[in-house]
């Protein structure tokens, strides 16, 4: 009768011994699980935040070549003469605040002033695009200003790949 008694409380001990293993188990997969994805979340908000931080430089630039860009038209001669617009030109590419990739000074189609448009980069596959109208005489108005996407540049690697 003894042996009866034994073999019934050992089978409960070793249920609730596996019980509190897999219970174990499962919370430490949680918690490998929670570490992952903040983790995963603090590497996103990093790259959001330098994201942002080089999104505002290069508005910070933009408005500063605009505000440049403004300022030489108007103390100027107000005919937009070609040795004009081309140190217009130079003056928005020596900014060295920022990367300038291009800048274009044109007359506008009605005559009345400039068309003045530029791009800075914020990063290697981004550019802040802005596009002013200088008029005569006038104050400077915002045309376009927008982020786009540059063209990735994708170099054909050929496989090794057996012709027989």
């Amino acid at each position: 009768m003894k042996d009866s008694k034994n073999l019934h409380s050992a089978s409960g001990i070793g249920v609730v011994t596996l019980f509190v293993v897999l219970l174990i188990l499962c919370l430490t997969v949680f918690a490998v699980l929670t570490f992952a994805s903040a983790n995963a979340d603090m590497r996103l908000s990093a790259k959001n935040s330098e994201m942002v931080k080089a999104y505002y430089a290069a508005d910070n630039a933009a408005t500063e070549i605009s505000a440049d860009v403004a300022a030489f038209w108007q103390a100027g001669d107000p005919k937009p003469e070609q040795r004009a617009r081309t140190q217009l030109q130079e003056r928005i590419t020596a900014y060295e605040g920022a990367e300038i990739p291009y800048a274009d000074v044109e007359e506008s189609p009605d005559g009345a002033g400039l068309i003045v448009s530029y791009g800075v980069f914020v990063d290697s596959l981004l550019t802040l695009e802005v596009t002013l109208s200088l008029p005569r005489g006038g104050v400077y108005e915002v045309l376009r200003w927008r982020v786009m996407a540059e063209e990735p540049s994708f170099e054909e690697d050929m496989l090794p790949v057996w012709e027989g």
